[in-house]
């Protein structure tokens, strides 16, 4: 079984939610067209982090943002945690 710490759990439920899928559906290897999710959805989750975490996603890095090891980096450079 996976554990996930804060930040990854935080992410993790933001993904559930604006996928509309269970949490135990997300692993730390998945992505988002994996979990069904389109470049439309990836939008959403993105603005969803910058809410969460108080940042701001440039497009340079929003293009990366891809799948779970991908939002993670990037929340966690932008956070500094």
């Amino acid at each position: 079984m996976e554990t996930f710490d804060e930040i990854e759990q935080q992410v993790r439920s933001i993904i559930a939610e604006e996928l509309q899928i269970d949490e135990q559906n997300i692993h730390k290897s998945s992505t988002i067209e994996d979990l069904g999710g389109d470049s439309l959805k990836a939008l959403m989750i993105i603005s969803a982090l910058e809410a969460r975490f108080d940042i701001n996603i440039s497009d340079e890095d929003a293009v990366k943002i891809k799948s779970f090891p991908s939002i993670i980096e990037v929340v966690r450079r932008l956070t500094g945690k």
